[in-house]
Order: C-alpha cells, then structure tokens, then sequence
C-alpha cells in the first residue's frame, strides 16, 4: 500500500486500486479527473460511478462484475461515498466486492474518512498490496504553505514568500478560489517573480472557516486570524446563535478543566475529559493566563448576549460577538 498527498497522484498512476480520503471538492475533483483519464488511457473505456448509501443495490454492482468477465472488458468501477461512512453492512458488502474482483476491473472509492480500525477490514486488506491511498482533506493553516510553494512547482512559477502567507491568509480552506487567483497571476505576470503588491493587488477575502477554526485560534490566542475568521463567519451568515453554543461548549470544558487540575495532575484531567493530543499546549496555555473568575465572567458575557439575542436583538448581535472574542482572549477584560 502506498499513501500519498493529492498533487502527487500524476506520479502514482497505473495501480488498479486507490482509495481517495478526505473530503476537500477541489481536490476530489482533481485527483478523480487524473484518474478518469489514466483509465481511459490503459483502456479502461467502461466507467461505472455507483453512489452508495444504505440503499444501494450491491447485487447490481456484483452482477455489473461478473458481466464484465464474461465479456472479458476492462472496466473501472467508481464507489461514491459522499458525506457517507463504512458501517458494518457496507464492510461486508465491500469484503463480498473484493473476492471477485479480476484483472479486467479496476476500483477507485472515494471516502470522507477511514478509521485505523476500518483498515482491518478483509476488503482493505484484500486490496492493500496494490492499493494507493489519497489524502484529498484541505491543507491546514500549518501545511497550506507547502502545498501552495508545491503547486507553484507545477505551474513553474515563483511568488515572494510574503506574498504566499498572504494568499494562505485570504484563501485558507478554498483552494479552488486559491488556485484560481494563482492561474490568474500566471496570465497577468508570465515569466517573472511574482511581487507582494502584485498579489495584493488581485487578491479577494476567499477563506473558508468553520466556528472551530474560531474557537481554535483563540485559545491559542492568535487575536489577527480569530477576528479574521469571526468577519468571515459573519459574511458568510453562520448563526449566531451555533456560534454561541460552540464557545458555551468550549468555556464549560476549560472551567472543568480549570477546576479538575486544582485536584489533579493536568493529565488526568485531559485524559477524563478526552481533550486530543494535539491541543492540550493550547489549553495548557489559555489555563494558565486565566483564573477561574474570568472564564466565570466569559460565561456570564455569553449568557448576557444569548439573552439579548433572544429577545430579538439582531442589530448588535455582532458587535457583542466581536467584543466576547477580545474577552475570550484576555484584551477586553471586564
């Protein structure tokens, strides 16, 4: 089995089985494309797409096979999963699928996600040695540099590295918009070392956040990318509302967690309350810049909006929402 990272699929072609993990559209959409046409070149000219669910028709899908050997076609099938996950049920109709699979038929499924457990699967396993694994999930704050430096390897183009952070700022999570912008640089600037003001100057506020990306950076207390995405969430009309939930729920952990160490290690606290690996320095930093009296009184802030908001407040709902945010961070303490 082989893993690799989407914009590298043009050198991994020629497997009969991948596995396209994550759910990124422009990604998806590219590595599929590749693939659709790598199979059409080695004659693979039949292409089945079967969008499953729990109401999908496997017997068509295993009769489909058993067809295509008798006629002796090379055909690719194409497992959609969607917004959908493996369940038991699946597993097995897919465990079934592995058995008959022949030389004549190659397979591509598409996935949100895979858990190491699922890896365990017959299917999985069956299919593993010529199995090739793509990572189609957006880039993170911390590898969507990379991954623009990457892309701009393959358009054999080259941009100042202060421009690329702005890019990463004004397109992180729409790496469609993002390469968009790139192709449109290409066209206004061929040949040339793309400048700072030459990026800024062609640049739209394209990023895509959800109310974690919000809730993330302030913890980590990056002031400049929370109001970033707080004005990108406003744009975009989440809920208030959704949002205040979110933040409730992140204030009542770190009073727990704030109350919990008073008797225990920090680590035991983290393990009761199964807080990731990944983000316990971030809380392990925000607990120590705030007492308990202040996350009492973020608390109450957010009580004092939720109540204005439900009697029907909407004017200032954002302005409140702005101000708990420098709150949350220890800049507008009161």
């Amino acid at each position: 089995m082989i893993k690799i990272n989407a914009d590298q699929i043009s050198h991994k072609l020629g497997s009969p089985y991948y596995l396209i993990v994550g759910s990124d559209p422009y990604l998806q959409h590219y590595v599929q494309t590749e693939l659709r046409k790598s199979f059409i070149h080695a004659g693979f000219d039949e292409q089945l797409t079967f969008v499953i669910d729990n109401q999908t028709d496997w017997t068509a899908i295993l009769d489909s096979c058993q067809a295509m050997n008798l006629f002796s076609s090379q055909t690719l099938i194409f497992l959609d999963f969607g917004e959908g996950a493996l369940n038991a049920s699946i597993t097995a109709k897919l465990n079934t699928l592995s058995e008959v699979l022949t030389t004549d038929i190659a397979l591509v499924i598409s996935l949100n996600k895979i858990t190491k457990s699922q890896e365990n699967a017959a299917w999985y396993k069956a299919l593993s040695d010529k199995l090739v694994v793509v990572n189609c999930v957006t880039p993170d704050t911390l590898h969507l540099p990379q991954w623009i430096k990457n892309h701009l390897q393959q358009q054999q183009m080259t941009i100042e590295p202060k421009a690329i952070e702005l890019l990463c700022y004004y397109y992180e999570g729409n790496l469609l918009a993002l390469t968009q912008i790139i192709a449109q640089l290409k066209l206004l600037y061929p040949d040339q070392n793309i400048s700072y003001d030459e990026v800024e100057s062609n640049i739209n506020d394209s990023a895509i956040f959800t109310p974690f990306h919000w809730t993330d950076a302030m913890i980590a207390n990056k002031t400049k990318r929370a109001i970033h995405i707080l004005q990108q969430l406003k744009m975009n009309e989440f809920e208030p509302l959704f949002l205040l939930r979110i933040i409730q729920r992140e204030l009542i952990l770190l009073i727990n967690l704030k109350k919990g160490s008073q008797q225990k290690s920090l680590k035991q606290v983290f393990d009761e309350y199964k807080v990731w690996q990944n983000k316990r320095t971030i809380y392990i930093n925000y607990l120590n810049r705030f007492d308990l009296k202040s996350l009492f009184s973020i608390l109450a802030k957010l009580t004092e909006i939720e109540i204005s908001l439900k009697h029907d407040n909407q004017a200032r709902i954002w302005d409140a929402m702005f101000s708990l945010s420098m709150q949350f961070m220890g800049l507008d303490k009161c």
